[in-house]
């Protein structure tokens, strides 16, 4: 049982987006009692742990939200520098008598020419 859990968990977890292993629970949730020779031990601490695991879940999604919405918001921030440090680089380089559809897409095209990055940073 535990070699097919661990193969699983290797062939599983390259597939995830997130570094740590993913975890299982080997359970029966079954209402029925255990069969002789069945690893009783091993399945009941299992499912205190998958109960466990699933109180601090439950506890943990409003911090989860938030932690969430704050990695959106610095997203959404740096979206907002990029797109000043652009619109500043612009209205730098028009000129009154400029094609200003050839500044904008050299800009676009050289942002390293204008330092639009050295900006952000």
């Amino acid at each position: 049982l535990m070699r097919v859990q661990s193969a699983l968990i290797w062939n599983i977890s390259p597939l995830m987006s997130s570094a740590q292993p993913p975890v299982m629970y080997t359970t029966s949730l079954w209402s029925l009692p255990f069969e002789s020779g069945a690893p009783v031990r091993l399945l009941q601490a299992q499912e205190r742990a998958l109960l466990r695991d699933l109180r601090s879940a439950i506890d943990k999604r409003i911090e989860n939200k938030i932690a969430s919405a704050r990695r959106f918001a610095v997203r959404v921030r740096n979206h907002a520098k990029m797109v000043d440090c652009y619109l500043t680089t612009y209205y730098n380089h028009k000129s009154l008598f400029g094609n200003k559809k050839q500044i904008s897409d050299q800009i676009i095209e050289h942002p390293q020419n204008y330092h639009i990055y050295e900006g952000l940073s």
